[in-house]
């Protein structure tokens, strides 16, 4: 049974209520009308705001919270706010639900949280060696902006940790990394998630991102002149006493093939087929949506020195899986993927030539000495090319030109080796390759 027989004034009023022995006692408080004091015979104390919906006229109740962990003084406070919102026309309790709502959204919508969900949906689209780059970006961004709700960044907000980031990654020369701009793609990637689930109205990453200093890729060392060409090969062959066989020939390769090293080193016996002289490759970097410009599949022709080179390593790896097998290796069972640079390097080839670089280098000589076609150049390169229709050519196209240019390579490289090749600006005579056909160096 209910009765409202005390009024509270105070919390010593409070205190000296004696709870029922059976049933409840509803208190009312002096000064604040519809608030009560629910005490039941367990001594339970129960703040409650009794009022009339501004609209539906019906009568509801709202629990404000137990005392003493609510005092006298927060529940009239509350019953105030309270009835600010009837007199606007806002129910109370509907009010109450949507502030519960938004701290539970504020709770499971901060920018980490949405970060690393998105973070999530990647694992099933990107490789691993993509995510581990990109986990670093996340935790990077995270530790800006992790505890704010994602609806609640600004962009000003969003400007100043990009440029922070930006001043925290500079160049030798003092100049900005891409770091900071790479930082905004994700930003904005993560801002487009959350707009899509709800937490958030717009992208500030993608408005900020280009009031970022602009900053330039620096080219990766390549020699393109054949007289100093032919002088990096002789110092190749001297690496021999130094440097283990699946290096070397590894080096030799890429020499021959200018396919990217990481290519290379993953190579599977499997691909490789000396009777036609061919690797079946499928680029790393043309795996994924987001490669429009890399082939995903590329036949690679072999020359006859080519095909020697991989019968010597065939000998040494042939047993295993990978081409470049390493006993040693404690990832991926194959080479280090610094162990051709480490070479160069020891041959006094830092900042002059790397072994990204002997792709360059062959793309140069190949079209400005050698004189081929652009298009079977960059089809050997693994990049993209296109007919006057737009239609791109397929792992097949230019297989027959492009086992002649790399033939022609390979003896290019040989007489540069001698000594006895193009010198710079010397015009070659016609030689022949391994079918009897003429082609020249011009």
């Amino acid at each position: 049974m209910i009765r409202q027989s005390i009024t509270i004034k105070s919390d010593r009023s409070i205190k000296s209520i004696v709870a029922p022995s059976k049933g409840e006692i509803l208190c009312k408080v002096s000064g604040n009308p519809k608030l009560f004091l629910r005490v039941n015979a367990s001594g339970s104390k129960l703040w409650l705001y009794r009022y009339t919906h501004p609209i539906l006229k019906t009568k509801h109740k709202l629990s404000l919270g137990n005392y003493p962990s609510v005092t006298l003084a927060q529940a009239t406070a509350t019953r105030s706010e309270y009835e600010q919102l009837l007199r606007q026309g806002t129910d109370p309790k509907a009010y109450r639900e949507q502030q519960i709502k938004d701290e539970h959204n504020s709770l499971v919508s901060t920018f980490e949280k949405v970060a690393w969900q998105h973070f999530e949906q990647l694992k099933n689209k990107q490789k691993a060696n993509t995510l581990k780059r990109k986990h670093g970006r996340y935790e990077l961004l995270c530790s800006y902006l992790g505890n704010i709700p994602i609806g609640d960044i600004e962009p000003l907000q969003m400007l100043e940790v990009l440029k922070d980031i930006q001043a925290n990654s500079l160049k030798d020369d003092g100049t900005p990394t891409d770091k900071a701009s790479r930082c905004a793609v994700i930003a904005s990637d993560i801002f487009n998630h959350a707009i899509v689930h709800g937490y958030a109205t717009n992208d500030p990453a993608r408005l900020v991102k280009p009031m970022l200093d602009s900053y330039r890729y620096k080219n990766r060392p390549s020699i393109t002149t054949p007289s100093e060409f032919g002088q990096l090969i002789r110092d190749i062959e001297t690496l021999k006493d130094n440097v283990h066989d699946s290096v070397l020939n590894s080096i030799k390769l890429l020499v021959l093939l200018f396919i990217r090293n990481g290519d290379l080193r993953r190579l599977k016996w499997c691909d490789v087929n000396l009777q036609t002289a061919q690797i079946h490759l499928q680029p790393m970097k043309g795996q994924g949506a987001s490669k429009l410009r890399m082939v995903k599949d590329m036949i690679v022709p072999l020359s006859r020195q080519a095909v020697q080179i991989l019968e010597d390593q065939q000998e040494i790896t042939g047993h295993t899986e990978y081409v470049f097998h390493s006993d040693t290796a404690t990832k991926h069972g194959i080479i280090n993927e610094n162990a051709a640079n480490d070479a160069l390097k020891s041959l006094g080839y830092q900042g002059k030539h790397c072994a990204h670089g002997f792709r360059a280098s062959a793309r140069t000589m190949l079209r400005h000495k050698l004189k081929h076609n652009l298009d079977v150049i960059e089809q050997a390169l693994g990049h993209i090319t296109r007919d006057p229709n737009g239609t791109a050519y397929d792992r097949w196209e230019f297989v027959e030109e492009r086992a002649i240019m790399m033939q022609e390579w390979a003896d290019y490289i040989d007489d540069l080796s001698a000594g006895t090749g193009e010198i710079d600006n010397v015009i070659q005579m016609p030689k022949q390759d391994n079918k009897g056909n003429k082609s020249k160096y011009l």
